[in-house]
């Protein structure tokens, strides 16, 4: 399962050290931290608080909730090669650490750290509704700690995590803000197909034109796009063939006229759209937890109770949520009469970092702007 549902996860939400020129900007004094955990019932998660250096009195918070895919607290993205490409949550608690802000995050749900996981729990037993539970254990230990003031309590939810920070700021309108990076707006099978239209088949377009056959997948495996873009060739490959750690493709399945090419309009597309479609409709596959019956509604769906003041940060070359389509959400919450800050960023991507297009993608660290945009918000209200 591990090979075939990590690839498909990263098709959703995002896994350098902090630091660079894509980091936070550098700090004189490093943040204090100071490790705990959570209960989570039937798993114990490793988290870990973010203070400012030497500052004393009651500090405003933010708890950060995770995209998709297992994540870790400082949610560790790698590449195909296994070396890391960024840390944003780590990136994150440093930077608004340092302008006066107290952090929590945490790990997933059985994640125990960077690549330790137990999938199979994670992909049978875990949902959206789970993390929901765990965010409320999590912010419910921000309003114990003495350190916090608790008028000054705000949510922070990264692309699938949008939706669980929604469904908990609207649990708990008490909290003083909700912000959102790269928020999901569309509903959960119409965001996979843009996905599909939007960048993965552009993406294949650019690197094998005359369509995919078993002798170039290396050239689409290895071409000029991030994450989300090469994932395209996951959903045509013959699945027995992956799973023993060779990449064929479905011929059987997608090249209807039997010309050993996989055309990319005509039978990738339609073929794609299919296995997608089951991936989300059979229980324990990988896209089960978006689900009508296992999903927690997208933001914009969720924007009529919303009670607090949002903060929208979106990449404008955003592979997992394209940018085009965050009018449905601000749309949404200007309706409701919603207090709506949006910053939209030219050249970054799903982690608010560079990103050359929507097709390049590819999770680069998160830059200082959004950080900085993000502590002004918090401390301006």
């Amino acid at each position: 399962m591990r090979k075939i549902t990590l690839a498909l996860a990263v098709a959703l939400s995002p896994f350098a050290a902090a630091g660079g020129s894509g980091g936070p900007a550098p700090v004189t004094q490093l943040p204090q931290r100071v490790n705990t955990t959570l209960n989570f019932g039937d798993f114990t998660s490793a988290a870990q608080w973010t203070y400012p250096a030497a500052q004393t009195g009651k500090l405003p918070a933010v708890l950060l909730i995770h995209g998709s895919t297992p994540a870790d607290m400082d949610f560790t993205v790698t590449g195909p090669d296994g070396k890391v490409l960024s840390r944003i949550f780590a990136d994150l608690s440093q930077g608004l650490s340092s302008q006066g802000i107290a952090v929590l995050r945490y790990n997933k749900h059985y994640v125990s750290g960077p690549g330790k996981v137990d999938y199979q729990s994670f992909y049978t037993k875990a949902d959206l509704n789970t993390f929901l539970k765990d965010a409320e254990t999590a912010l419910n230990a921000i309003k114990a700690n003495p350190r916090v003031d608790p008028e000054r309590i705000y949510v922070y939810g990264w692309s699938e995590g949008s939706t669980v920070a929604a469904a908990l700021v609207n649990n708990h309108p008490e909290v003083a803000g909700l912000i959102l990076q790269a928020p999901v707006t569309l509903p959960w099978a119409d965001l996979f197909d843009k996905q599909l239209t939007d960048v993965q088949l552009p993406y294949l377009k650019q690197v094998v034109p005359d369509g995919l056959t078993n002798q170039n997948l290396t050239v689409a495996y290895t071409g000029p796009g991030g994450l989300v873009a090469r994932s395209a060739l996951t959903f045509a490959l013959n699945q027995e063939s992956l799973a023993a750690g060779k990449y064929e493709l479905n011929l059987a399945a997608y090249d209807q006229n039997k010309n050993g090419v996989v055309e990319l309009d005509s039978e990738y597309l339609p073929g794609a759209r299919a296995v997608v479609k089951f991936l989300i409709e059979t229980p324990q596959a990988p896209l089960n937890i978006y689900s009508r019956a296992r999903a927690l509604p997208v933001t914009t769906a969720q924007a009529p109770s919303i009670k607090v003041p949002v903060l929208i940060l979106q990449g404008q070359n955003d592979a997992n949520t394209p940018a085009k389509y965050l009018n449905a959400l601000t749309d949404a919450l200007r309706k409701s009469g919603v207090p709506t800050t949006v910053k939209l960023y030219p050249g970054l991507g799903h982690s608010l970092g560079k990103a050359p297009s929507i097709v390049q993608d590819n999770f680069q660290p998160i830059e200082t702007q959004p950080i900085n945009d993000t502590a002004v918000w918090i401390k301006g209200r």
